[in-house]
């Protein structure tokens, strides 16, 4: 059995989504102090494999110089991982990694198991525009893929056409995880889970609400695991933590037999 959790850490602002506390714009640049170790304190009790970390600072002035990952990645006594600025290096968007504190905005993938045949999809569409692809064997080889889609609904949709071809060029089992920004709910994946045959396993919590946004009071579902058949999720859990206006997502799984 395999345990991956998937979470939008909002780079430690510490924010449950309250809509004051966007007004806290002070946090952009002091954050409070230890909620990294909170969070980790906290993802040591459910003890995960794989680890992905959406909206993670990678060494801002935010974060006081600190590259979240590798903090991270070290605390949790994992051994590799991946970490990619979301915005890609070409036309106007390279402008934002000269920019103090955006400049090291990204997402991430951390592991017990070595991450393996890394690369980096880049959307034609949006700001946020990076998709992580990485391999991992466990023991069988599973592709994993991170992504974080546009704000805008237009934009959003082209991106996740994207994400269909490059889910369909994958012959390993494929697991695609991450925010995917869906305002205008889960109907937005329809066409993604029809056309890779991925599976969205949510309902296998029966605890919680299948909302993952805001933190403090969830009615929106923005956060997936999405799993290939291949894979037999034994577990979907909501985890509620108030450590970000996102909610973790966690799943359990092995191969079928």
């Amino acid at each position: 059995m395999v345990r991956l959790i998937s979470y939008n850490i909002e780079y430690c602002e510490g924010m449950e989504g309250l809509w004051y506390q966007y007004l806290f714009f002070w946090r952009l640049f002091f954050p409070p102090k230890n909620l990294d170790m909170r969070i980790i304190d906290a993802l040591k009790k459910v003890n995960p494999d794989i680890l992905t970390l959406i909206e993670v600072d990678t060494g801002s002035l935010r974060s006081r110089g600190k590259d979240q990952v590798k903090f991270i990645e070290k605390k949790l006594g994992m051994t590799s991982f991946v970490e990619k600025v979301k915005y890609p290096i070409h036309g106007w968007l390279k402008f934002f990694h000269h920019v103090p504190i955006l400049g090291k905005q990204a997402n991430a993938i951390i592991s017990k198991y070595k991450l393996s045949k890394i690369k980096y999809h880049v959307f034609h569409e949006g700001t946020k525009r990076m998709v992580i692809e990485a391999t991992v064997n466990c023991p069988k080889p599973v592709t994993l893929l991170a992504a974080h889609l546009a704000l805008g609904k237009k934009a959003r949709a082209a991106q996740i056409k994207e994400l269909i071809g490059i889910v369909n060029k994958i012959k390993n089992p494929v697991i695609l995880m991450g925010d995917f920004n869906t305002f205008n709910g889960e109907a937005e994946m329809k066409e993604l889970m029809q056309k890779t045959h991925l599976k969205d396993r949510i309902k296998l919590d029966k605890k919680s609400i299948p909302f993952t946004e805001p933190a403090w009071h969830p009615s929106k579902r923005l956060d997936y695991i999405l799993t290939s058949p291949k894979l037999k999720v034994t577990k979907y859990s909501i985890l509620h933590y108030a450590f970000s206006d996102h909610l973790p997502l966690m799943v359990d799984f092995e191969f079928r037999k």
